[in-house]
């Protein structure tokens, strides 16, 4: 009896989303997930990207088709969460594991954030000099404030819309790629079939990839994207429509930036050392305007990016504190929610205006996430299997496959680096 009723919930859950979508509700369902996949290829990781087309040209384009799938099983995961438990993952991971390994889970997202959010808005401002002139320093302060106007003091409706808008900007490297006459087949062979290297540019570059991919923060954004929307279980359908839009628009783009700047600069053994260097992928489409071009969308992503990174970690932080919290809420209503984004704003200028090395920090900063991600894709894991906090829909086989080969990828490439960094050291 027991099992028949179990398998009549099973089958009644089941009915609840199976439910045909017509064209408009396809492009009604267009929202965090579509946000999450724009927030990825933000300034670290249109860098991160650069960086390995222009050291290991098309060699790790397999490793980004990997990473797709297992991808939008994780969003997947974390988007179910929040439409089942009407939760966030902080709270989640706080109600389900106790503060002890919550907090240490939270931690590990929020430092990287921050830091990746300081990298973010030194880029901005490098690229705002490269139109301007005017010395970086000067506009680190200007960016921050009008982001944390936007981010703390406007509706969310309003500000998700305004995110979704800026996602258009990366389009421009697929015309470069394009453009630019790669090798086709080489491309196409490197995509299909693994090359694996053991070489210093190679296993960073894989972390960096990875990290800036299934970047730990976008877990915590989708689950309380999605409780800021109240979509619910009826609409696991949408949601699961508009994770893919935004896995696939991101993780196309990041390819055809490997493509444009493997074309260009890999070829031609060019480094990047600066934003300049950067700008040289695009100018097959752009010409002499590339810097031009360059700098745009390097504003363009962060402006997406850097409310979403500083939203992801208050959210974090309110969820294990168990502080009421969310976008859609006035600040006097959820004020420490609003003091972490203030605080992290404040926190990621000092890191922007301290001397470092832009283009390095934007790298690195992703390496850090790839170190960190399995670690939080495994508790993800463990929640959305749970029968007792998901009930019927908790994690079948294919979900609980794409997430334990997404940690395992991730720690194998963490592995890698751990030895070459004892044997060699890192890179100069």
């Amino acid at each position: 009896m027991a099992e028949l009723q179990r398998r009549a919930r099973a089958r009644s859950a089941r009915e609840v989303v199976d439910v045909r979508l017509s064209r408009g509700d396809v492009i009604r369902s267009a929202g965090p997930g579509i946000i999450t996949g724009g927030a990825d290829n933000d300034p670290s990781g249109i860098t991160s990207y650069s960086i390995i087309g222009a050291t290991t040209g098309y060699a790790q384009s397999w490793l980004l088709l990997l990473a797709t799938p297992v991808l939008y099983g994780v969003i997947e995961m974390c988007a179910r969460l929040a439409n089942v438990t009407k939760s966030d993952l902080g709270t989640l991971l706080r109600t389900t594991f106790g503060r002890v390994v919550a907090t240490p889970a939270v931690l590990l997202m929020v430092i990287p954030s921050v830091i990746t959010m300081g990298a973010d808005l030194l880029a901005m401002a490098a690229a705002f000099q490269l139109l301007t002139g005017i010395h970086y320093l000067y506009s680190v302060v200007p960016f921050a404030a009008l982001m944390a106007f936007v981010t703390i003091f406007l509706d969310y409706r309003i500000v998700s819309r305004y995110m979704m808008w800026l996602v258009a900007f990366l389009g421009t490297y697929i015309v470069a790629a394009l453009l630019a006459r790669p090798d086709w087949f080489a491309v196409l062979r490197s995509t299909v079939i693994p090359q694996l290297s053991f070489s210093q540019d190679y296993v960073f570059g894989a972390v960096a990839l990875l990290g800036t991919t299934i970047t730990p923060y976008l877990l915590f954004w989708q689950t309380n994207g999605e409780a800021e929307e109240k979509r619910g279980v009826q609409h696991l359908k949408s949601a699961k429509v508009d994770i893919a839009a935004g896995v696939i628009w991101s993780n196309i783009t990041a390819f055809f930036i490997m493509v444009a700047t493997g074309a260009t600069l890999f070829v031609h053994h060019s480094h990047i050392r600066t934003a300049s260097d950067a700008a040289r992928a695009l100018e097959p489409v752009a010409g002499h305007y590339a810097t031009t071009v360059f700098a745009l969308g390097i504003i363009g992503a962060g402006l997406l990016a850097i409310p979403v990174l500083a939203a992801a970690s208050a959210y974090a932080i309110a969820g294990v504190a168990g502080w009421r919290h969310g976008l859609g809420r006035n600040p006097k209503n959820a004020p420490q929610f609003y003091v972490v984004i203030g605080l992290a704003f404040l926190v990621a200028v000092e890191l922007a205006v301290s001397s470092i090395d832009p283009v390095r920090a934007l790298f690195y900063s992703q390496v850090l996430n790839g170190l960190i991600a399995p670690v939080l894709i495994v508790l993800v894991l463990l929640v959305a299997s749970s029968r007792r906090v998901m009930g019927d829909f908790a994690n079948d086989r294919l979900s609980n496959l794409l997430g334990i080969v997404a940690a395992l990828v991730i720690v194998a490439a963490d592995v890698a680096l751990a030895i070459q960094v004892a044997t060699k050291g890192l890179p100069a």
